[in-house]
């Protein structure tokens, strides 16, 4: 089976469009209409790959049911779908834990290549195994591509993909400032349109994860100008 993914969308016509495109492609699909209702598929089968979330839904929105989903502890990838191109529902999904975004009408096929391109991340990433399984930082932090998490100060940080996929770049180049825009191309290849924005909102939920204080970054740490470096002791 291609990939498993949940459609969170009220208007029927646009979740059978979705539903029939998918299904030429060998997807196993789940159609809900509320978030109340992905989330709770997603509570009870958490094995989902991956969740179009409609932002406009009935009562509770699609950036509510993001971060319910986030909130469960489920890592899938999330695509936005929205009828808006404001910049700022754009950040908004992103800091609900969205891992993508796409404006309707959008063409099929940037639809499909997008939801590959985050199912083959995944996949590339938890089959790939990494040279060194384990990156002790300091007492306090490891990244551990094992378990596709970091363990702060003994505990799990519970990090999204893109979450992890940003530490990891970081962690294997500890203590050494790495320039934005060239982690934005490793992470957000597929999705230019969001720039550095996405990047900047990622670093503070990376931040808030794994920092006492994110707000005074000991790990995380901005290099003015350029980009972002992994520190420790």
């Amino acid at each position: 089976m291609a990939g498993k993914i949940l459609i969170v969308e009220d208007d029927r016509a646009i979740a059978q469009s979705l539903t029939r495109l998918l299904a030429r492609e060998e997807y196993y699909i789940a159609a809900k209409s509320t978030a109340e209702e992905g989330i709770d598929l997603i509570r009870e089968d958490p094995s989902f790959d991956l969740a179009l979330l409609d932002v406009t839904l009935p009562g509770r929105d699609g950036f509510y049911c993001c971060r319910e989903l986030r909130a469960l502890g489920w890592r899938g990838a999330v695509i936005m779908l929205t009828g808006r191109s404001l910049s700022i529902e754009k950040v908004t999904g992103l800091e609900s834990g969205a891992d993508d975004y796409l404006t309707k009408p959008f063409d099929p096929a940037e639809l499909l290549a997008r939801l590959r391109a985050h199912l083959r991340r995944t996949r590339d990433y938890n089959t790939s195994g990494d040279q060194i399984d384990k990156i002790t930082v300091d007492d306090g932090l490891t990244v551990d591509s094992r378990i596709r998490d970091a363990v702060v100060r003994g505990e799990p940080a519970h990090l999204t993909d893109r979450e992890f996929e940003l530490l990891l770049l970081l962690a294997r180049s500890l203590g050494t400032a790495l320039d934005k825009g060239w982690l934005f191309q490793q992470i957000w290849g597929c999705s230019p349109e969001m720039g550095i924005k996405a990047l900047a909102v990622y670093v503070r939920r990376l931040r808030q994860k794994i920092e006492v204080d994110a707000d005074n970054p000991k790990y995380v740490q901005t290099v003015r100008g350029f980009g972002y470096r992994l520190g420790g002791e």
